[in-house]
């Protein structure tokens, strides 16, 4: 989806995503209370992992498409949850107005 031809989402749309994000995280933090000690403990490293990674790769900028970087570049914006993305299109959607 190209962030430069959508329309801005209506405040029914942004309320159903923010209600989405919220639950999911409500979700695994309920999810990581109830396993047992040894999984939850792996569990919590593996998204403490995806939040650093996530932050990383929102301080870096997107590198020109088909530079020996860009394959780089979209593993750190798939394991960070595509964060890094977000924050490039946010960027550039300001920059246009």
């Amino acid at each position: 989806m190209d962030p430069s031809n959508s329309a801005p989402p209506s405040a029914r749309q942004a309320v159903v995503q923010t209600t989405k994000a919220a639950s999911l995280g409500g979700a695994l933090l309920v999810g990581i209370t109830q396993l047992p000690p040894p999984y939850a403990g792996w569990l919590g490293s593996a998204l403490i992992g995806v939040g650093i990674v996530g932050i990383v790769a929102t301080q870096i900028p997107a590198p020109p498409q088909g530079s020996k970087l860009w394959p780089l570049y979209r593993v750190l914006n798939y394991l960070g949850a595509n964060w890094g993305q977000a924050i490039n299109a946010g960027m550039m959607m300001r920059q246009k107005k």
